[in-house]
């Protein structure tokens, strides 16, 4: 039997997730490049499809650090919490990019 099973178990759950959101966030991207006549669609999307690729590498860096730790037993919140900032830079970044689209569709000119 796998030493700390659960702890892992739920460490790569994480990741998957991440790498779901990341595949979504892509398509979205790929669907408002495709879109016609869409003032910054081709940039939006060039921006999603980069951003989720920047999350997918993130997401692995995390699961490798987490996964170190629990095979250690340690618990370092030094660089977890680094982690999660660049986490939630990311999101934002995601956030913005498709505000600046919607706002693009509501505003053209």
């Amino acid at each position: 039997m796998i030493d700390r099973f659960g702890d892992h178990t739920a460490n790569e759950r994480t990741f998957l997730a991440w790498v779901r959101t990341a595949i979504a966030v892509a398509g979205f991207g790929i669907l408002i490049e495709k879109l016609p006549s869409t003032p910054n669609g081709t940039w939006t999307g060039i921006a999603l499809v980069a951003l989720s690729a920047c999350t997918v590498i993130l997401a692995a860096a995390r699961f490798l650090v987490i996964r170190r730790q629990i095979a250690e037993e340690r618990q370092d919140r030094a660089s977890f919490a680094r982690m999660e900032i660049l986490f939630s830079a990311l999101l934002a970044l995601l956030v913005l990019t498709v505000f600046v689209f919607l706002l693009g569709l509501v505003l053209p000119g």
